[in-house]
């Protein structure tokens, strides 16, 4: 039994909505390290020995959702103050930046519900519990704010804009439409009264950090070359050149701002052009930004004027630095990674389970995030939250598939579920929100498989071209479904290294007659003849076509075989050309 004890449950509700309204990777991280901040407020209510989930306070991304036992017939009154707390807090942080009180109408959301030690053992209080509160949320209160002729929010539209924005503000920020919500989003780690982090000793840059965006993302592996061949006069002379003409585009104010690090780029401490690199130059590399036009209407601001000399000689250097580094690919496209483990709330209100047991799973939960978060670091990466039961996370598009098998591969096969992990490789100047919310689909595509346990792979252009495709865990293959993405890829092996792209052509062209071969069961191995013929033909395998014919034969739910299959190729020949 819960020992005589009310059994209190707390949720945060509408978090993917405000985590997703974002523009900017920082906006996106700052949302997601807000609603952490909000849940830690909730659980300091609690002491930890009261605490069930999360099992103790704890940095990092805690769950919103809380669980605590309480002594009988305080229940209500512990919930109530957790979430005063929580209103508090979010009250204090807007009053800060603004100076003044501004209303933000339904948020933060906190919903609860109480169970007595009448209703029975701990899984029936459990229960009990989340269906009321379930219950409750179905009960919205739309208190919805009134425009009354202002403009909408450009992150969030549900929330009308600011007419004076906060005081002290960056003067390329001061005319951006943003909702009192907004702003703490947009300027949650670059404000040192809402978030007093240290700036590092980096005092060339006296300016904020801020999260890497997905231009730096992209180009992690090639600045790392870069960084490794610095001491190279052609290499030096470029990144010089380079370093100048985004200090002149920019203008000083801007300039200053530096993204937040990654640990795969180092340098001396006293390398100033080094440092430049790792945390200023995420997109400066590309010779394909240095365009007068997008350059203007993003820095030619504040009184700020744009020297379109500066822009012609920024777009030289960067070519000149990316003949300089021979061999070294320079791609547009990151990957986004999402996981999340399959039917925890079943698992967690299943048989034999008490206060003890969620306890101990939750403490699973943490060292599982911990570990991700390690392996997302290791690859590249920069993690938006790892709570263990779910994880989003931005990588270079060429670590992103073993970030996904060894982020799996933490997860403990005795005592927690599967987990379904979706891998969508997106265009960094594709709209962001976009591609998080075509991730999250991704996502439920990976989930919609037979008994779940699924990974989905997909890639976005920038023209809007998109494919994917999903394959169960237990696919052939030794290390998962995403080893057999790389066929295309050349890695050493002979039938890897000859496996054609041209083989998606053939694919498409026979396809109907492949669909026809599928269709009858006495005519499935002529299908699968034929599949390895063309790959036989376009220099590959038979290993290589049964990898194929693995991508169309599994538990799909919503494609034919021969689509599937096709899908796959489109997909790994896509990665081809930006994870090798």
């Amino acid at each position: 039994m819960s020992g005589g004890k009310d059994f209190v449950v707390i949720g945060l509700s509408g978090v993917q909505r405000f985590i997703s309204e974002a523009r900017t990777t920082a906006d996106l991280a700052n949302a997601s390290d807000i609603i952490a901040k909000l849940a830690s407020v909730a659980m300091g209510e609690f002491t930890t020995d009261e605490l069930v989930i999360p099992f103790r306070l704890e940095e990092g991304s805690p769950p919103n959702r809380i669980v605590a036992l309480v002594p009988e017939g305080t229940g209500v009154q512990r919930a109530r103050a957790a979430t005063q707390a929580v209103h508090d807090h979010w009250e204090k942080w807007v009053r800060q930046l603004f100076g003044r009180p501004v209303e933000v109408p339904g948020f933060p959301e906190v919903f609860w519900s109480v169970v007595g030690p009448e209703a029975g053992e701990y899984l029936q209080q459990w229960e009990e519990a989340h269906v009321a509160l379930a219950a409750r949320k179905r009960l919205r209160a739309f208190d919805a704010p009134e425009y009354s002729g202002g403009r909408p929010c450009t992150l969030a539209p549900r929330w009308v804009a600011e007419t004076e924005p906060p005081k002290e503000i960056p003067a390329h920020q001061r005319n951006t439409q943003l909702s009192a919500a907004g702003w703490v989003k947009r300027l949650w780690h670059t404000d040192r009264r809402l978030f007093r982090s240290s700036l590092g000793t980096d005092d060339f840059f006296s300016g904020p950090t801020g999260f890497p965006s997905t231009s730096s993302i992209a180009s992690v592996p090639y600045r790392k070359a870069v960084l490794e061949r610095l001491a190279d006069p052609q290499v030096n002379d470029a990144v010089r050149r380079l370093r100048s003409a985004a200090r002149a585009v920019m203008g000083s104010e801007r300039y200053r701002a530096l993204e937040a690090p990654i640990a795969a780029l180092r340098w001396e401490a006293n390398d100033q052009l080094a440092m430049w690199m790792a945390r200023g130059a995420g997109w400066w590399v590309y010779p394909e930004v240095w365009q007068p036009q997008s350059l203007r209407r993003e820095y030619a601001v504040a009184g700020h004027i744009l020297d379109e000399d500066w822009v012609d000689k920024g777009r030289t250097a960067a070519t000149d630095l990316y003949k300089a580094l021979g061999a070294e690919g320079l791609t547009p496209y990151y990957a986004v990674l999402a996981s999340d483990l399959d039917d925890m709330g079943v698992f967690l209100g299943s048989k034999g389970m008490n206060a003890e047991r969620h306890r101990q799973v939750s403490q699973r939960l943490v060292d599982i995030a911990r570990a991700q978060r390690a392996i997302i670091e290791e690859l590249s990466g920069v993690a938006v939250y790892a709570g263990g039961d779910d994880l989003l996370a931005f990588l270079p598009a060429r670590t992103a598939l073993e970030a996904a098998e060894r982020c799996r591969a933490a997860i403990p096969k005795e005592g927690l579920r599967t987990a379904s992990t979706a891998v969508l490789f997106a265009h960094s100047y594709s709209s962001l929100r976009h591609t998080v919310e075509k991730t999250r689909s991704l996502l439920e595509a990976a989930k919609a498989v037979r008994k779940k346990n699924a990974l989905a792979t997909g890639f976005a252009t920038r023209s809007g071209t998109s494919f994917h495709t999903v394959a169960p865990w237990t696919a052939d293959g030794s290390e998962g479904p995403g080893s057999l993405l790389r066929m295309f890829v050349p890695d050493g092996e002979e039938s890897s290294t000859r496996l054609s792209p041209r083989l998606v052509a053939d694919l498409e062209r026979e396809r109907r007659a492949l669909t026809e071969l599928v269709k009858k069961t006495s005519t499935v191995a002529a299908y699968r003849a034929e599949v390895t013929r063309l790959v036989l033909r376009h220099g590959g395998s038979r290993v290589d076509a049964d990898a194929l014919i693995s991508w169309g034969d599994n538990d799909r739910v919503d494609r034919d075989a021969v689509s599937a299959l096709l899908d796959a190729a489109r997909v790994a020949v896509f990665l081809r050309g930006e994870i090798q």
